[in-house]
């Protein structure tokens, strides 16, 4: 298990190979997501403050301003992090 901790909220546990988004949801962090997960939005962008954000998708790459930001419906942490769901913070 993978642990994720949002600012503002406590640290929850994150299953290899689960998305930010469905973690969130599964911690009742809200997390907006209006394509409804499918990489069509930014709604979901979130900041990686602590962690290694990775590289980020080809479907990502048009909705991110900066290297340490992802898209919460397609990132797949691979270890522990720490986000802002304020993406540009």
């Amino acid at each position: 298990m993978i642990s994720v901790r949002v600012e503002g909220w406590a640290a929850f546990p994150l299953p290899v190979g689960a998305t930010l988004l469905q973690g969130c949801e599964a911690a009742g962090i809200p997390m907006e997501s209006a394509c409804g997960g499918f990489a069509c939005c930014n709604s979901c962008r979130v900041g990686v403050l602590e962690g290694d954000c990775g590289v980020a998708s080809a479907e990502e790459e048009p909705f991110l301003d900066l290297p340490s930001q992802r898209l919460g419906c397609q990132w797949q942490p691979a270890g522990d992090v720490t986000v802002s769901l304020q993406p540009g913070a």
